[in-house]
């Protein structure tokens, strides 16, 4: 996300009224994709590097579990962040769902207040996870840089682009 102005969310649903309405519900605050397969999903995820993908779990064809599990194969594409989604909000597809590698799960129909409040955490939360590991690898070694990407990231979530 580091040279985006507005985080990318990805919406995977095979129902278009269910992409419609998390597309308007999250606009204007991310730019938002969406695929109605799971192998759009992975297209997609593939070539735009999505900051969080907002998943169903039951598609036709693919499965929301099987490309959770694809995503997370993937070198370019283990990183992003996947919640779930669904109408199944027994525990038994709950944990499914954490097993195939997803940080959160929402049940349908999704409140507005639920969706963007998940979504910021899980976007805050993957910003530290990469500021950590730019750190851990070298990348990061200017001293003064660092001090500000750390405070940037303390009192809002947002490193700076460095």
């Amino acid at each position: 996300m580091a040279d985006r102005e507005k985080p990318v969310i990805l919406v995977v649903d095979d129902q278009t009224t269910v992409v419609r309405v998390m597309g308007r519900m999250l606009s204007d605050h991310y730019v938002v994709h969406v695929a109605t397969t799971g192998q759009r999903a992975l297209e997609i995820a593939e070539e735009n590097q999505p900051d969080l993908i907002l998943l169903d779990m039951v598609m036709p064809q693919m499965s929301g579990i099987d490309v959770c599990l694809r995503l997370k194969e993937k070198p370019a594409t283990q990183h992003i962040p996947v919640i779930f989604v669904t109408s199944m909000d027994d525990r038994h597809n709950e944990a499914r769902g954490f097993k195939a590698g997803a940080v959160d799960y929402i049940t349908k129909p999704p409140s507005p207040e639920i969706v963007h409040a998940r979504v910021a955490v899980h976007l805050a939360n993957n910003r530290q996870v990469r500021f950590i590991e730019r750190l851990a690898s070298g990348e990061l070694s200017d001293s003064a840089v660092i001090r500000i990407m750390a405070e940037r990231l303390l009192s809002n979530g947002t490193p700076p682009v460095v």
